[in-house]
């Protein structure tokens, strides 16, 4: 067993230049830096304890993570009794001067210490760079269920996967299909990694005894890894991976914790996204999010088909805010908002457009929205404790511009309430260079 430290160049270039330096090799486990004797090849032939110092050769050994470091042999001046074929190669040493103990610990041990620093720094390094391989991956994703894709192929060519399930606030991402004794041996790990909220690993998938009774055990990969992806404390998804060969925990760990960071970004960018285009009190579409019209009408007159806008406003809404409370008026706007979800054709958009004024476009005819309005006005007028007027303006070929449409529909909803309310008022345009026709 080497030390870690021994994984690096500085180490093996620091332990050349030692041997270099002493004019012997120094030994290291199984690495041999140096060239070995011809009297320690034959005391490796001969003896138990090859580096073990004798009457007339001397080593000097050093402890470094528990694995001892030997530098020699050394000749020495003491009287010996080795055999004549060892003591002639003895006489071939170098020979030992006392000072050389303490100069060779402090080489070995100073050694240790700057290839420790250098493993730190190469572990570091490879962790930076297999991070910024993966962040930069993930510059594409503009959602969760695209990130989690990314992810997963990541994470499949990068540590050599067979397969990857992939599972984040509910949303599911498989890289391949399984059979079925794959999802059952997949509902097994799940249950101990939600339980445990750590990561398994599943040496053998057919004598684990977590998989134990399955069937067809035989037809998946050789092992299993199971990673939860945890948020302060709380499970919001796991990682599982089929492989042939168990590859760096270390690695995918890291990957996974940087992925977590992603879908955070994601989800409040989201939330922004969401806020910035829905209103928060109704959940409907707010003006930031006008392009959604813009688009209707576009496509209606690229097929000569028609566009109508309904403006609806709460009748006596001031009043009754002002009598029951900003409260009980804001419960009246969600209930309008409610049914104008229930009750609008579902290829409807709906706003808020502001206060207590909403917003709906329809791609129909002037007939088939004048009905629809009517049927929200009457039920507005069944449900809520207020009524509504509405204004309805359609042109038939969608040639006028949004604008145009709202403030034709706004003209519309000003003659309902001048008309005593409660009232749905429409206006018909065939084209916009033709004349308005009131409905």
């Amino acid at each position: 067993m080497l030390p870690s430290c021994a994984k690096t160049n500085v180490w093996a270039e620091l332990m050349q230049a030692i041997a270099s330096q002493f004019k012997v090799p120094v030994v290291c486990s199984t690495a041999i830096f140096g060239k070995l004797s011809f009297f320690q090849e034959l005391r490796n032939r001969t003896s138990d304890s090859p580096y073990a110092s004798i009457p007339g050769a001397r080593y000097v050994s050093v402890k470094v993570e528990e694995v001892q470091i030997v530098v020699g042999p050394f000749r020495t001046n003491e009287p010996h009794a080795l055999d004549e074929e060892l003591a002639d190669a003895r006489e071939k040493l170098p020979l030992w001067k006392e000072e050389y103990e303490k100069e060779i610990i402090f080489n070995v041990e100073q050694a240790a210490v700057a290839a420790k620093n250098a493993f730190l720094l190469e572990q570091s390094l490879s962790r930076a760079k297999l991070l910024l391989e993966f962040s930069q991956g993930m510059t594409s994703a503009k959602d969760i269920e695209h990130a989690m894709q990314q992810a997963m192929q990541f994470l499949v060519n990068k540590f050599k996967l067979g397969n990857v399930v992939l599972c984040v606030n509910g949303k599911l991402g498989r890289y391949f299909d399984v059979s079925e004794a794959g999802k059952q041996a997949e509902a097994r790990l799940l249950a101990h990694i939600k339980q445990t909220k750590t990561h398994c690993v599943i040496q053998n998938v057919q004598t684990d005894f977590l998989l134990k009774d399955l069937k067809d055990l035989d037809k998946l990969p050789h092992s299993m890894l199971g990673f939860p992806l945890v948020v302060n404390r709380e499970f919001i998804g796991h990682v599982i991976a089929y492989t042939e060969s168990i590859p760096s925990f270390e690695g995918i760990s890291e990957v996974l914790y940087e992925f977590i960071s992603v879908i955070a970004r994601l989800s409040e960018y989201k939330k922004a996204q969401d806020s910035a285009i829905t209103d928060a009190l109704t959940g409907l579409n707010n003006r930031g999010n006008i392009a959604k019209l813009d688009a209707l009408i576009s496509h209606q007159e690229s097929e000569n088909l028609p566009t109508s806008v309904l403006m609806i406003d709460a009748d006596n809404f001031k009043g009754f805010n002002d009598a029951q409370g900003h409260p009980e008026g804001d419960r009246v706007l969600r209930m309008i908002a409610d049914i104008l979800k229930a009750v609008m054709p579902k290829e409807s958009i709906v706003y808020r457009y502001g206060g207590e004024e909403f917003l709906v476009a329809l791609p129909l005819s002037g007939m088939d929205a004048k009905d629809a309005a009517e049927k929200l006005r009457q039920k507005i007028e069944e449900i809520c404790p207020l009524t509504a007027s509405i204004g309805l303006f359609t042109c038939m070929n969608s040639s006028v511009s949004r604008e145009m449409m709202i403030k034709e529909a706004d003209t519309a909803l000003y003659h309902a309430k001048h008309m005593g309310k409660n009232k749905v008022i429409a206006r018909v345009m065939i084209d916009k260079l033709l004349g308005i026709i009131d409905g």
